[in-house]
C-alpha cells in the first residue's frame, strides 16, 4: 500500500517509529540511550510535543506522542535525531547516515492510542529482551506500572493516561491478549501514514487537514482476460 505525504494532526496522538539506516544498531550502550532520551526531552519541550510512551530497541525507536502544532513533531525529531547522529558518529569515529531517510507515523483515535502504547511497551517482550514489559528499563512501561528503581531523563505527559488508567489496570492491559489483526493494522497504517481509527475519526482528521486520507477505490476494472502480475517484495 502506497505511503501518503506526511499526515500530522495537531492535538492528536500519533504512533511513530524510526529505524537505524540499513537496520544499523543505534543504541549500543546505556549511555547512548541516556543521551538520546535527554535530547528527546529537551526538544519535545522546545517544540511542543507531549510524549505519552516510548521504547528504545537496539536499532529502532517507538514513540507515542501528541504534537501541539503542525511542525512540532518534525522539528523535535529532526533536532533529536540529528544531534544524536552527530554524537554517535563522533563516539564511534564514524561517518554516514545513522537513521533511515524518514520516520513513519500515523494519527490514532483513543482506542488505537492505547493499543499502540501497549504494542510499544511489549516490544522488548516480543524480542525476548525481558520477561515482562516493566522489567525493560528503556521504555515507558516501568513508569506506567509503577515499577521501582527506574528513573529516566524523559518526562512523560501522563495526564491523558491517568484519565483512563492506573498502575494496576495498565499492568492487566499489558498482560491481556492483543486483538486479532491489531498489531498488523498498526504496522500497516504506521507505514502508510493513514489515520487509524473509526470512520468518524478519519473524517475529522480529513476535515482538519483539508485532505482525503481514507483509501480510495480507483482505476478501471481489469479486463477479464488480463492476468494479475506477481507482486515482488524486497523483504
Amino acid at each position: 500500500m502506497a505511503r501518503l505525504a506526511r499526515v500530522i494532526a495537531p492535538g492528536v496522538p500519533h504512533h511513530i517509529t524510526q529505524r537505524g539506516n540499513a537496520r544499523r544498531v543505534v543504541f549500543e550502550t546505556d549511555a547512548d540511550r541516556l543521551v538520546y532520551l535527554e535530547l528527546l526531552d529537551a526538544n519535545r519541550r522546545l517544540y511542543g510535543v507531549a510524549i505519552l510512551g516510548f521504547c528504545l530497541m537496539s536499532n529502532h525507536v517507538h514513540l507515542v506522542a501528541i504534537p501541539e502544532r503542525m511542525g512540532s513533531l518534525a522539528l523535535a525529531l529532526r533536532h533529536t535525531h540529528g544531534r544524536y547522529a552527530a554524537y554517535l558518529n563522533a563516539r564511534q569515529n564514524a561517518s554516514g547516515h545513522v537513521w533511515q531517510g524518514r520516520y513513519y507515523s500515523c494519527p490514532l483515535d483513543t482506542n488505537h492510542l492505547w493499543a499502540a502504547l501497549r504494542y510499544t511497551e511489549l516490544n522488548p517482550v516480543r524480542a525476548g529482551l525481558a520477561v515482562s514489559p516493566e522489567r525493560y528499563p528503556w521504555s515507558s512501561a516501568a513508569t506506567h506500572t509503577g515499577y521501582p528503581g527506574v528513573e529516566l531523563p524523559l518526562v512523560l505527559d501522563a495526564g491523558l493516561w491517568y484519565e483512563e488508567w492506573n498502575a494496576h489496570s495498565w499492568r492487566e492491559f499489558l498482560g491481556s491478549t492483543e486483538g486479532d489483526g491489531e498489531v498488523e493494522v498498526l504496522r500497516t497504517n504506521t507505514h502508510t501514514g493513514r489515520p487509524l481509527g473509526t470512520k468518524e475519526f478519519v473524517e475529522s482528521v480529513e476535515r482538519s487537514l483539508g485532505r482525503r486520507l481514507a483509501p480510495q477505490k480507483g482505476g478501471r476494472p481489469r479486463h477479464p482476460a488480463a492476468q494479475p502480475r506477481q507482486a515482488v517484495f524486497p523483504f
